[in-house]
């Protein structure tokens, strides 16, 4: 398989503006974001490594690692974020733009 054709996946990450703290994680079949449980469950696992007290902005972004197409959505407290429905819906509202961007492209949006 020729190098430029490898799926290297979409970043989903939780970024504290504040402190620059950064969480994120690579998923090579993106569509599986879709689901409501997974989403909500992958945002709760990234916001493990954040103490949810320290003030100012989380930032919720996804990537799509093969051609840099990155979306966020900023959130006033960790807790905002944290809520399951929110949380499955902005995951799902970001994926959508960023595969937006990907179909406007010649290239095929990775693990799609």
């Amino acid at each position: 398989m020729d190098n430029n054709d490898e799926n290297k996946g979409y970043t989903l990450g939780i970024q504290h503006r504040g402190s620059k703290a950064i969480a994120e994680k690579v998923y090579l079949k993106p569509m599986a974001l879709y689901v409501p449980a997974v989403a909500s469950q992958a945002v709760a696992a990234l916001a493990e490594g954040f103490d949810g007290t320290a003030e100012g902005v989380y930032v919720l972004s996804v990537t799509n690692n093969n051609n840099g197409v990155s979306v966020d959505k900023d959130f006033n407290t960790l807790a905002d974020l944290l809520d399951a429905e929110t949380a499955a819906e902005s995951v799902k509202d970001l994926v959508n733009i960023v595969r937006g961007y990907d179909e406007d492209g010649e290239h095929n949006v990775c693990g799609w």
